[in-house]
């Protein structure tokens, strides 16, 4: 089975945070089962669906689907995450994907960090500095005029580099691939959640983003604590009938506070890190910035987990301290 290396999500991740300039602060969002740019954008898009079809000519891409498609030029850096991802036409800046499939046939004007199942440096493919390669199967039949890099099981290079790096690895067993390919997955889609969450509902967001700055020593104990007794208490809930329909409100409110406690957390420590750098950003690119950190340090050996409990129990109790500061605001919009 095709994989994607956990090293390529590490590199993808990090180059996430300095893609955008920091005056960069608005996006034109789109999103749906089926997507499709056919008027030109002069601003940075954020588009979302099953299918994305990039027609038109635009200054920068993020873009989470199942197929990609990018038929226009882009002015700036593309960002691109789904199933399978091609790109037909010219990138000024840089280029990030990760996909199952990814297919480059047009020039990039910089550098290009690719990681999927398989990957293809078409002909018309030049890279205008260095790329860096991860996945099952690699294909270069393209120009790299700096660098290029490779990580793969396989590779087969008809084009040409300024200077070639090979690292061929041994095939792993089906478990092994199943588990990297999850934890690659599970990355790239909580942190499009994260952003999205920063779109659809940025007050709600940013209120518990507030309250995790707030004693965080003390939330983190109590988040720790708390998380465990709750476990406990909705497993006697859930054995009992008459409590069941309880049981499965609070287990989806636990969930709910699991989920997003990470995401919280990144933006939080974002903005710390951007308050000690005196560095001004809009939420979106904060959140990005905490992201990669905490994603590095998670997957430390070891210490990783340290660093996972701390993260979750501090965001889970902050998400539940909020919802209780504003229980009277919950209940009148419910009733």
């Amino acid at each position: 089975m095709q994989l994607v290396h956990r090293g390529g999500l590490l590199l993808l991740i990090i180059i996430l945070a300095f893609l955008f300039p920091a005056g960069v602060s608005a996006l034109v969002t789109y999103d749906g089962s089926q997507v499709s740019v056919n008027q030109p954008v002069h601003d940075d898009v954020f588009a979302s669906g099953g299918t994305v079809d990039i027609n038109a000519p635009v200054d920068s891409l993020i873009a989470v689907g199942g197929t990609i498609t990018i038929n226009a030029p882009v002015a700036g850096d593309v960002i691109a995450a789904g199933g399978t991802i091609t790109v037909n036409n010219d990138i000024e800046g840089k280029l990030i994907a990760a996909g199952g499939t990814i297919m480059v046939n047009g020039d990039i004007g910089t550098n290009a960090i690719l990681a999927g199942g398989t990957v293809t440096l078409g002909p018309g493919a030049t890279i205008g500095r260095d790329a860096m390669v991860t996945g099952g199967q690699v294909t270069n039949a393209g120009t790299v005029i700096g660098n290029l890099s490779v990580s793969a099981q396989s590779f087969d290079n008809s084009g040409t580099a300024g200077h070639l790096e090979v690292e061929l690895s041994e095939p792993r067993d089906q478990f092994s691939a199943f588990r990297s390919l999850g934890l690659f997955l599970l990355s790239v889609g909580m942190f499009f959640l994260g952003l999205v969450l920063i779109r659809v509902a940025p007050a709600r967001f940013l209120t518990v983003e507030e309250e995790v700055r707030r004693s965080p020593l003390v939330k983190t104990i109590a988040g720790f604590f708390g998380i465990i007794v709750a476990f406990i208490v909705l497993i006697l809930i859930s054995i009992t009938i008459v409590l069941l329909p309880l049981a499965i409100i609070l287990w989806e409110a636990f969930c709910l506070g699991l989920l997003i406690s990470t995401l919280v957390v990144s933006l939080a420590f974002g903005r710390t890190i951007a308050g000690y750098l005196k560095w001004e950003a809009p939420p979106w690119q904060l959140f990005i910035v905490g992201f990669v950190i905490l994603n590095l340090l998670f997957r430390i050996p070891v210490v990783g987990i340290i660093f996972v409990a701390i993260a979750v129990s501090l965001g889970t109790a902050a998400f539940f301290w909020t919802l209780w500061v504003h229980r009277d605001a919950i209940r009148g919009a419910a009733g």
